[in-house]
């Protein structure tokens, strides 16, 4: 009985405490302060009524007459018009600040004097704990609860802005930074800009001004962007004076490189001696390793985004530099002052110009000797609107290389003989993009381009041979290349702080043209051979459909994950592959960052060498109903944090990456094959891939003295039916070690030194343990063997290891800003210092008689190599 009367007096309290909060009541409010009409309503209602004094004093209230009114219509009434709010709790009312309505400012943040957009801007609203970045185009949004808003902004190499903005009517503000200094842009040595590692939930990923590109050594006196790539963590250079990007057991065919947007193929000059990139032109490069966003899609091993400069808005400039090797022009400026810029740049090289004289010196027969590369860089930016701005891209790349000799019989034939040799190759890319960016409100943006891609490579190889009335001649040709034309929608919604959701559709429509040859015989006026392969054309259609969402679930807690959709069409067969991404990032005690990120990826296109080293020869082809796609899963895990008052930046990741269907040549197998039809497809296997990992990367960047530091530990294998024997076998740029120190040091305001030194462990080569002499059948004086070749027998493909590589590459900068603002810079360097022989690739030349010995001879591309060029900026 006891215990349901206690049950019963608190069953009926409940109602009558709720009707005590919300009960009616009779008053008469006289004008005065809003303190005495709260102590009025607390006598009248016998409700608590709480406040902090500081909150209500200064408030008057007008005289107000209530008759049987409730309290809350009351109060409601009373504080309307004020910056507070009531609310009830636990029987006692507690007076409140009003929260302040929600208010989105927008807009992009620029360089004051050129209007060039500036990516990856920090905007910090210190007071809400919340801020933002910039993002490819310039823009931002940040969503907060307030008023007014206090905002810092900081970006490298610019002065600090710090400003209080009003957010009435969710502003839409561009912000113009100013640079730091003069020079402050050419020695900054930038890896996350002024966003603090630890907190972002990317990871495996660098970014790398152009700037800190010009400032280290150069071959030839040429800035090189895939070299300067080449010596970070996870990045492996493949042969010694290669340009190719070998990305954690990767091949270079599964690098996706966007230049403004568009896809390019062997991004490579002189047979892969340089990269295709003008530096003058660049603004912001960032290369992925793993953890790759949802929006990237169609490579398995690395995304390297590139961004080109827009254009001064206000003034015209221009870059002029020649060195060595080549001759670069850049003009800039604006067309329409504040409404319409342009950027044009062209690069010519001369070593055709250089080597000719002396090989037709060493060489009498020669008749022709050509060889040379050129870029153009175009580029027009117009803004229609605060809202809306157009682009328009191209880049345009060859290079030809053209050997003609002809020699002629000597005095004991009768004259009028000769042989005749003529070999011409080109190759390059072209490219080109319509950009269309719109804001469609202040928390949505969205970005349309349409866009080319063309790669092409031909060589044509022509003999002719005379004798008497005897004449003959050999004609081969090949073709090959990939074309894209493609249509893609980005949209980037920031609804709040804690959320930046990007979304978005591609579709490409890509043309494969798989190495057709064509053979031409002939004998005096017939014809004995003309035939071609009919590797005919394959055309295919690629989507791709994305969303990802970066999500502060907690201060401790930041998650990256979406989900990628791709499909393609070719030879009416339908692939398709939905692809999770996922990283994030929890900060531990210490302020370390503990990261981890899980991808799968699927790429439709193969890369068929037939070498150790990338070349232009090398085809494109795609998954075919017969040639599967290739696939790849890439776990990694790591620590990050800014050390020493954010002036160091540390990053240490372990990966494991499998990748499948990766195809290569059978052994044996023909690279160029003359049959009648698709014959490729029969030529290559398709098996497992394996790398795995330890990477450390330590940055200096800011002070006198910048640079990093880079270390890779690392294991690469394959496995592929129909390859070595079915065994798996290191791939041939497996390195186990790769150690890089790259310095840049501004001993003076107009002396900057800068030095590279790199280790690689040794690579593994493929050495015949046997060789025999070649024989179609029992040797007789009938059948000989003399004009068969001998035949190598190799028990394991890359069986040795045979020498490490390292090398010392040293360079200054004079830099001299003139009375009327240019500037001239001289660069001198000095690659491989100390003439370390570094083969490029190594032949057998004998074999031991008595012992398991072999005698190889290694080809050394680059031996200690000054040079110097010269540029201005005016």
């Amino acid at each position: 009985m006891r215990h349901f009367i206690i049950v019963y007096l608190l069953l009926a309290w409940l109602p009558v405490n709720a009707q005590e909060a919300s009960h009616k009541i009779s008053i008469n409010i006289p004008a005065g302060t809003l303190e005495a009409t709260l102590k009025l309503l607390e006598q009248k209602s016998r409700m608590p009524i709480s406040y902090e004094l500081t909150r209500v004093r200064g408030i008057q209230v007008k005289a107000h007459l209530y008759i049987d009114t409730p309290l809350e219509a009351i109060l409601k009434d009373i504080l309307k018009g004020t910056p507070l709010d009531y609310k009830q709790k636990g029987g006692n009312i507690l007076i409140i600040s009003r929260p302040a309505s929600v208010k989105t400012l927008s807009g992009f943040v620029e360089d004051a004097a050129s209007g060039e957009k500036l990516i990856g801007v920090s905007l910090v609203a210190t007071q809400h704990q919340s801020g933002t970045t910039t993002n490819n185009y310039g823009f931002y949004s940040l969503t907060v609860p307030a008023d007014s808003l206090h905002l810092q902004i900081s970006y490298i190499g610019y002065h600090k802005l710090d400003t209080v903005i009003s957010m009435n009517d969710n502003p839409r503000i561009n912000f113009r930074l100013r640079t730091g200094s003069a020079q402050l842009g050419e020695f900054i040595v930038s890896g996350a800009r002024t966003t603090r590692i630890q907190e972002s939930s990317q990871m495996s990923s660098i970014s790398l001004p152009a700037a800190q590109v010009r400032s280290l050594p150069r071959l030839l006196g040429e800035p090189d962007l895939l070299k300067a790539l080449q010596m970070m963590p996870g990045v492996k250079q493949g042969t010694e004076g290669s340009s190719a990007l070998l990305i954690r057991g990767g091949t270079p065919d599964q690098n996706l490189i966007l230049l403004d947007g568009a896809p390019l193929y062997h991004p490579m000059h002189l047979l892969g001696i340089f990269s295709t990139f003008n530096t003058s032109v660049l603004k912001d490069v960032t290369l992925y390793k793993g953890a790759f966003p949802a929006r990237y899609g169609g490579r398995l091993s690395s995304v390297v985004d590139i961004s080109t400069k827009d254009g001064n808005m206000y003034e015209h400039h221009g870059d002029f530099s020649v060195g060595l090797l080549s001759t670069q022009l850049t003009l800039e400026g604006p067309i329409q002052k504040g409404k319409t810029s342009y950027v044009i740049s062209g690069r010519r090289s001369y070593p055709d110009l250089i080597a000719t004289p002396f090989v037709k010196s060493s060489q009498e027969d020669l008749q022709k000797f050509s060889l040379f590369f050129y870029d153009l860089n175009a580029k027009v930016h117009h803004q229609f609107s605060a809202k809306d701005k157009l682009y328009l891209s191209f880049y345009m790349g060859k290079d030809r290389l053209r050997i003609r000799d002809k020699n002629f019989a000597d005095s004991e034939t009768p004259t009028g003989n000769y042989n005749l040799s003529d070999l011409a190759i080109q190759w390059g890319n072209i490219t080109g993009t319509l950009r269309w960016t719109h804001i469609i409100s202040p928390k949505l943006f969205a970005n349309t381009m349409l866009i080319g891609s063309s790669y092409k490579f031909n060589t044509g190889i022509y003999t002719e041979d005379k004798y008497n009335a005897d004449a003959s001649s050999n004609t081969l040709k090949l073709n090959s290349g990939i074309r894209d034309y493609g249509v893609k929608t980005d949209v980037d919604y920031r609804p709040m702080p804690a959320h930046a959701i990007k979304l978005g559709a591609a579709y490409m429509y890509r043309v494969f043209t798989p190495g057709i040859v064509r053979l031409k015989q002939t004998t005096g006026d017939d014809t004995i051979l003309d035939s071609i392969n009919n590797n005919r054309n394959i055309r295919a259609s690629e989507m791709d459909l994305y969303v990802e969402d970066d999500w502060e679930i907690t201060p401790r807690l930041k998650l990256n994950a979406g989900l990628h959709w791709s499909a393609f069409t070719v030879q009416k067969h339908f692939y398709n592959s939905l692809q999770p991404r996922a990283s994030m990032r929890f900060l531990l005690p210490e302020d370390w960052g503990l990261k981890a990120s899980y991808t799968h990826m699927t790429q439709y296109i193969h890369l068929l060498a037939n070498n150790s080293i990338s070349l232009p020869t090398d085809l494109w082809v795609p998954a075919t109903k017969k040639v599967a796609p290739q696939q790849a899963d890439q776990f990694a895990l790591g620590i990050a944090r800014n050390l020493f008052k954010n002036k160091y930046e540390f990053s240490a990741e372990v990966y494991y990456k499998k990748m499948y269907k990766v195809a290569e040549y059978k052994d044996g197998a023909e690279y160029l094959t003359t049959s009648k039809g698709d014959t490729w497809q029969e030529q290559i296997a398709s098996g497992i891939g394996r790398s795995y990992g330890l990477e450390l990367l330590l940055q200096k960047k800011t002070g006198r003295l910048t640079g990093w530091l880079g270390y890779t530990w690392a294991v690469s294998d394959r496995n592929i039916p129909g390859v070595n024997y079915g065994h798996t076998f290191y791939y041939k740029y497996d390195r186990r070690h790769d150690f890089h120190l790259v310095t840049i040091y501004k001993l003076r305001k107009n002396i900057e030194l800068s030095g590279s030194w790199t280790y690689q462990s040794a690579s593994p080569f493929t050495v015949p343990v046997a060789r025999y002499e070649g024989t179609d059948g029992p040797l007789s004086p009938n059948n000989p063997n003399y004009w068969l070749p001998d035949v190598d027998y190799i028990n394991n493909r890359n069986n040795v290891r045979i020498a490490a590589y390292h090398r010392l590459d040293l360079g200054i900068n004079f830099i001299r800003q003139k009375k009327n603002g240019n500037v001239r810079t001289w660069n001198i360097s000095v690659l491989n210092a100390y003439n370390r022989m570094n083969p490029f690739f190594y032949y057998v030349t004998e074999y031991s008689d008595n012992s398991a010995k072999v005698r190889l001879n290694g080809i050394v591309l680059l031996p200690i190599m000054p040079s110097f060029s010269y540029s201005l900026k005016f």
